[in-house]
C-alpha cells in the first residue's frame, strides 16, 4: 500500500505523526514517512515513501514529492509564484528522490495550470534557498545558503552555487559549472566553467569539479582549448561555432550546443591581470591629468 489517506491505513503503513499536524484528507502519504510536529500538508499533495518532514514545514497544493527526501524545519514547498498577478490556479512543483532540503527553503509551483517547477534528485540544498516558479533544476546539485533562483531558471546537473548567489530570470547554468559566493548572474553560465563571485565573470574551467567527476585528462585538455576559443580569442559566435563544430568530444559539443541555445547571452571571461593593471594605470594617469588641470 504505497499511499494512504485514512487513519487505519496510516497505522498499517507505519507513518509517524508529531503533535499539532494539519494534514488534509485529500493528501496522499507514502509508507514509512515521518512527519514532525506542526507540519501542514494541504490537499492535492502526493508524498512518496520514507520521507522525513521536519517541524513546521508547509507543503502546499500541487506539490509532488518522490521517495527518501529530507525536508528541513519551516520549509515551504509549493508556494504561490512571486509574480504581480498570480493565476487563480497555478501549476505544480515536482521533486525527485533522495534530496536534502534544509530549513527555511522555499520552492514555488509553476505559474499556470499546466506549468511545472521541476526539481531533480540527489540535491543538497542549504538553508534559506529559493527555487522560483517554473525553474528547472537537475540532479546532484549543491546550493549554498541564501541562493535565489528568480523564476524560469534552468540549473543543469552537478552544479555548485556558492553563498548568496542570485540568478536572474530565464538564465541557464550549465552542467558542472561552479558559481562563487555573492555572484549576481544575469546571463547564461557555460558548462564546466568557474565563475568569480565578486565580478560575476568566468575565470577558468571548473578544474576541481572536472577532477572530482573523473573526467579524463584528454577530455579536460580539449575543454581547455575550447575555453580559449570561447573566452580568450575575442571571436564572434559564428566564428566560435566554426572552430568547435568539428571537435569530436561530447563535452565540447555540449558547450557548443549550450551556446547556440542561449537567448540572454553568456557571461564573459574576467580580464587578465595584465589587462586589469593596464586599465588601472590608465585610470591613474587620467586622474593625475585631471588634478593637474584643476590646479
Amino acid at each position: 500500500m504505497p499511499y494512504v489517506r485514512d487513519t487505519l491505513a496510516i497505522q498499517d503503513a507505519n507513518i509517524v505523526f508529531g503533535e499539532g499536524c494539519r494534514i488534509s484528507p485529500d493528501a496522499w502519504l507514502g509508507a514509512g514517512t515521518q512527519i514532525a510536529d506542526h507540519v501542514r500538508i494541504d490537499a492535492d499533495v502526493v508524498i512518496g515513501e520514507n520521507n522525513v518532514i521536519s517541524h513546521g514545514a508547509v507543503i502546499k497544493s500541487g506539490t509532488r514529492i518522490g521517495d527518501r527526501n529530507q525536508i528541513g524545519e519551516y520549509c515551504i514547498l509549493g508556494g504561490t509564484p512571486l509574480i504581480a498577478r498570480p493565476t487563480q490556479k497555478p501549476g505544480q512543483l515536482q521533486i525527485g528522490h533522495d534530496n536534502v532540503i534544509r530549513e527555511f527553503a522555499t520552492f514555488q509551483v509553476g505559474t499556470g495550470p499546466s506549468d511545472v517547477t521541476h526539481f531533480g534528485s540527489y540535491n543538497y540544498i542549504m538553508p534559506n534557498v529559493q527555487i522560483g516558479h517554473d525553474s528547472q533544476v537537475g540532479s546532484h546539485i549543491t546550493m549554498t545558503n541564501q541562493t535565489a533562483l528568480c523564476g524560469h531558471v534552468t540549473v543543469e546537473d552537478k552544479v555548485v552555487l556558492g553563498l548568496g548567489v542570485h540568478i536572474h530570470q530565464h538564465c541557464r547554468i550549465g552542467t558542472l559549472a561552479m558559481v562563487g559566493a555573492s555572484a549576481y548572474v544575469s546571463q547564461d553560465i557555460v558548462p564546466f566553467t568557474l565563475v568569480d563571485g565578486r565580478t560575476g565573470n568566468v575565470v577558468s574551467l571548473n578544474k576541481i569539479g572536472l577532477s572530482r567527476h573523473q573526467i579524463p585528462a584528454a577530455t579536460i585538455s580539449q575543454l581547455k582549448q575550447a575555453f580559449r576559443v570561447i573566452f580568450r580569442e575575442g571571436l564572434s559566435r559564428e566564428a566560435i561555432y566554426d572552430r568547435l563544430q568539428g571537435v569530436d568530444v561530447p563535452q565540447v559539443q555540449q558547450m557548443l550546443a549550450f551556446l547556440k541555445a542561449s537567448r540572454r547571452g553568456y557571461e564573459k571571461a574576467r580580464r587578465s591581470s595584465s589587462a586589469s593593471k593596464a586599465t588601472a594605470a590608465e585610470g591613474l594617469i587620467e586622474l593625475t591629468i585631471y588634478r593637474g588641470d584643476a590646479a
